[in-house]
């Protein structure tokens, strides 16, 4: 009976062992899975910088008119040219 016992006991042990390190090994891959995200947020983030940088540099009031007036040939209206509407 003491010997069954024994046996039940490492069993277990064992069993125990086993799961604290599948317990460790599915921790240590969850990690991997953080890092690879954080490293993914890095890289958006850099990308969203660079790309509201370059949406107000296209944005930029002197840069639109410039390009209205080079590629558009828009031009000023005199202050007596302009009509308002009332409403």
């Amino acid at each position: 009976m003491e010997r069954m016992f024994v046996v039940i006991l490492l069993i277990m042990l064992v069993g125990s062992g086993l799961a604290v390190i599948y317990a460790k090994y599915n921790s240590r891959l969850v990690f991997i899975e953080i890092q690879k995200a954080e490293q993914e947020l890095d890289r958006l983030e850099v990308l969203w910088g660079r790309l509201t940088l370059e949406e107000r540099m296209l944005a930029d009031h002197n840069r639109v008119e410039e390009t209205a007036r080079k590629t558009m040939g828009l031009v000023e209206l005199e202050r007596k040219s302009i009509v308002y509407i009332k409403l």
